[in-house]
């Protein structure tokens, strides 16, 4: 039976850039891109995060070159009052409330804050650890994939958990082309969805009832919720950096006839403000 879960979604710092690249015909303008996380309150499991944004961790891990570059690149601004650590305090909680962490995918914006969590475990698709873990050492080509083994915690190996180990569940037909997913605890309350293309194994995470209504997050499997009601893959130049590019068009687009199909469906790509404050709105 699925078990009910209460989700507040967070704001964690935000980078800066070009809207174009979020969608072809955007404009040259720079906008922000907030880092947003999932807290999900579990009636029986507690605590989970899926993702944890920016922290302190990713100014140390990029002051020096290449890594430099990322944020270089990307200039990220994280006011104290948005630090995940800070936000759960104001919420009662601390790190050690925290017993599981879910990553979407192992970019820095995405797992900056990991090390803040000692006592949690970890899942993410195994594809998508193995590729990570493979670039340990190579600095330059894992900075220009937007990755930073650093990150990391020392005993990360030891604590991550293939959600790809978890029972296989169908999902509701509603949800299709979205077809297949991983229980990751147990009684469906958590779905990993895989979204291919943007990594090598990005995962998405479906909760059946999240206060009442069915939520999608999404990761970067876009960034813009208005842009991807529109249809407008993101820019071309964003695509020779991706790792599959078919893939990612395709899960793009699935996505995209998912949100005019499922109006109700809450989808929360990872750094949208829009989606953000559209289901602050409805909660």
């Amino acid at each position: 039976m699925t078990s009910p879960v209460k989700l507040h979604l967070l704001r964690v710092g935000a980078c800066r850039h070009l809207e174009c690249m979020a969608a072809r015909g955007g404009r040259w303008a720079m906008m922000d891109f907030p880092a947003l996380c999932g807290l999900i309150r579990h009636p029986a499991h507690g605590w989970i995060l899926y993702d944890t944004g920016y922290a302190e961790h990713f100014f140390t891990a990029t002051e020096q070159l290449p890594e430099r570059l990322y944020r270089s690149f990307l200039p990220v601004n994280l006011p104290p009052s948005e630090r995940l650590i800070a936000q759960l305090a104001e919420l009662g909680l601390t790190a050690a409330d925290i017993g599981t962490v879910i990553v979407s995918h192992y970019h820095g914006d995405h797992i900056a804050g990991l090390r803040d969590f000692p006592q949690a475990r970890f899942f993410a698709l195994r594809k998508d650890t193995e590729q990570f873990l493979a670039l340990t050492g190579k600095r330059w080509r894992a900075t220009l994939q937007a990755y930073l083994p650093g990150l990391l915690p020392e005993d990360f190996p030891q604590r991550v958990q293939a959600a790809d180990d978890c029972s296989p569940v169908e999902l509701p037909l509603w949800l299709q082309p979205f077809a297949n997913g991983f229980d990751l605890l147990g009684d469906g309350s958590l779905i990993a969805v895989p979204l291919p293309g943007h990594s090598h194994g990005q995962m998405g995470l479906f909760l059946p009832d999240a206060g009442g209504r069915p939520v999608f997050l999404i990761g970067d499997a876009a960034w813009s919720l208005p842009f991807l009601r529109e249809g407008r893959l993101p820019s071309r130049l964003v695509a020779m950096i991706t790792p599959d590019r078919r893939r990612y068009a395709q899960t793009f687009l699935s996505l995209h006839a998912l949100a005019l199909r499922e109006p109700a469906l809450a989808l929360l790509p990872s750094h949208c403000s829009v989606a953000w404050r559209e289901y602050l709105h409805d909660a």
